[in-house]
């Protein structure tokens, strides 16, 4: 048995309870706040739930210190864990060991290099790839990479790079392996950009549908299914050094439910997933939606929980982020504003119903205001007949959203899930729709003051990255991760406000407040001591936040080598053995 198998054997072991926390965990020194802005420095822990909050050492009794495991968070900021109300976690768990991420990344020269150090371990008849997640205006150069320049960095392997859904750049060797030739032609909405001859050259742009794209990715080798679960536990154990405890999973194209989510669901079913993931599934054929979701809602009920034995563990919630492709538009803001089309209300009052009728709570990607006006006036037609508020619903994204629209979305009983889609695309959007627009791009005050529900998010790992932080950070200080300001400070929430909708406001949308999202004794313990204190250090740290130590249920799922090495889990090294993942640091 190799040392490998070992550890994934081990890791396994670890997650799937014959390690667990004993009855009661006492964790002290922490820096605690909740959101009535109540502090406490000490809280217990019993089956898997908070029990008692102590403002001080003193006051917590003997018996409990003496049996108690002991947690010392070294006074350290402790949140609730994170829940992030928009990832495509199953998604990126399912691809994560098959790309080079950029985040963090401060310059293009080292970007590119690091694609140089990939493709000298890329194996024959594999790509690198760099999907999303990443800004041009995070590096020091303030650009795009050049077909020209990937072509340098890796003559002989083909390498894709995605920018958001916006833009896609391939060096020669990939063209040569897609047999992408002056006759090709790209889905309506999209293009292959030519030079003066007529040639591709190499650079993919969706104007505004990022079919294109989407099918690019597509048409790149895919992990196995066993090689997808050993991806999922990389990806999971990245959102729990993130102090990610949750998140709620928006579908996403290309990623069909059941076969595409064989990897998360085999975790779930053995009881090893180590965070609570609520799943809206996602159709992936136009005009063929009603047929999934009848399919759907035959084999499963709203809110099942389909894991071993986490509560609330890997649950099949409801439908969505698309409901119907007629009805969706594009966060694609380096193009104009699409349009739906004249069949988008007959489509979305048949599916909505159809969610109605069954109690399937549902979500619509909606990023313009037009977009949502046309979809409202479908739920208020709905509403005269099926109460809409019989069920969760969710915009999500909702930019350009009026104010007008958000008094309808609360008259309705809906909810808002916003992302930090503008930390990255801010630029884009800045140049094509003006200061002042941008300004209230999205209105996070307005919608709170309306009294509706909001969750934050990220939308990882594409078009944005799946740091949290990063959209804490811009929800916070209105600025992108390059830095340009959007949003004037007096429209932005404080730091316990952004927390809250990180937490508890994220919780709402999956039904959860009552049982996540805060410190509340009852609540389940899921929790995270962070390196930093997010509510005091300067805003441009916060982009370097990591937690030291994540507990879901009561269970330590994360913990720093460093910090807490006693309850360290070794992860098993990423498979295949080329991975980026393994990729060694620049020495």
């Amino acid at each position: 048995m190799t040392k490998s198998v070992l550890i994934t054997l081990l890791w396994a072991l670890l997650l799937s309870g014959s390690v667990r926390a004993s009855d009661i965990t006492l964790v002290i020194n922490g820096s605690i706040t909740d959101y009535e802005g109540n502090q406490y420095s000490a809280f217990t822990i019993k089956n898997g739930l908070f029990e008692t909050f102590y403002t001080d050492y003193a006051a917590i009794p003997g018996t409990v210190k003496n049996s108690a495991r002991i947690i010392d968070a070294r006074f350290n900021r402790i949140v609730p864990g994170l829940n992030d109300s928009h990832l495509h976690v199953v998604r990126g768990g399912r691809f994560y060991n098959l790309e080079l991420r950029w985040e963090g990344v401060t310059s293009l020269k080292e970007g590119l290099a690091m694609i140089s150090r990939q493709a000298a371990r890329t194996p024959e008849g594999q790509w690198v790839r760099v999907i999303g997640g990443w800004s041009p205006y995070q590096f020091t150069e303030q650009r795009l990479p050049t077909p020209q320049e990937l072509t340098a960095a890796a003559p002989d392997v083909p390498v894709f790079v995605l920018h958001l859904y916006s833009t896609g750049i391939m060096n020669k060797k990939a063209l040569e392996v897609l047999g992408i030739t002056r006759q090709s032609e790209a889905p309506p909405g999209s293009y292959y950009e030519k030079d003066a001859s007529g040639n591709p050259t190499g650079v993919l742009v969706a104007d505004p549908n990022p079919m294109l794209l989407y099918k690019t990715i597509a048409a790149l080798p895919q992990l196995s299914v066993q090689e997808q679960v050993n991806s999922s536990m990389q990806f999971f154990n990245q959102m729990l050094q993130y102090g990610v405890t949750s998140a709620v999973d928006a579908g996403g194209g290309g990623h069909a439910f059941p076969q595409d989510y064989q990897a998360s669901t085999q975790l779930a079913q053995q009881g090893d997933l180590p965070l609570r993931i609520s799943n809206y599934l996602f159709p992936q054929t136009p005009d063929t939606e009603m047929i999934s979701f009848m399919q759907w809602m035959d084999d499963f009920h709203a809110d099942q929980n389909l894991h071993q034995h986490l509560p609330n563990g890997f649950v099949i919630e409801g439908g969505g982020e698309l409901l119907t492709y007629q009805a969706s538009d594009y966060e694609n803001f380096r193009a104009a504003r699409p349009e739906l089309p004249e069949r988008a209300e007959h489509a979305l009052e048949e599916v909505v119903r159809l969610h109605l009728l069954n109690r399937w709570p549902f979500r619509l990607h909606a990023t313009y205001d037009e977009s949502i006006s046309r979809i409202l006036n479908v739920l208020e037609k709905v509403n005269q007949t099926q109460p809409v508020n019989s069920v969760r619903w969710i915009i999500d994204h909702a930019e350009t959203i009026s104010d007008d629209n958000i008094e309808k979305i609360a008259a309705l009983g809906g909810a808002v899930a916003v992302q930090g889609r503008m930390a990255f695309a801010g630029e884009d959007f800045l140049a094509r729709y003006g200061k002042q627009q941008t300004a209230r791009t999205p209105p996070l005050k307005k919608l709170l003051e309306a009294g509706i529900d909001v969750g934050l998010g990220t939308d990882g790992t594409r078009v944005s990255s799946f740091n949290p932080w990063a959209t804490y950070y811009w929800a916070v200080s209105g600025k992108t991760v390059g830095g340009t300001p959007l949003i004037p400070k007096q429209d932005l929430p404080d730091r316990l406000t952004a927390l809250r909708l990180f937490t508890r406001g994220s919780a709402a949308l999956s039904g959860e407040a009552q049982v996540k999202g805060s410190f509340t004794p009852g609540q389940y313990a899921d929790f995270a001591i962070l390196n930093q204190d997010i509510l005091h250090v300067d805003a441009e740290r916060l982009l370097s936040t990591r937690s030291l130590l994540t507990v879901v249920g009561g269970d330590i799922q994360y913990a720093d080598p460093q910090v807490y090495s006693k309850w360290h889990k070794p992860l098993p090294q990423a498979t295949p053995l080329w991975s980026p993942v393994n990729l060694p640091l620049k020495k």
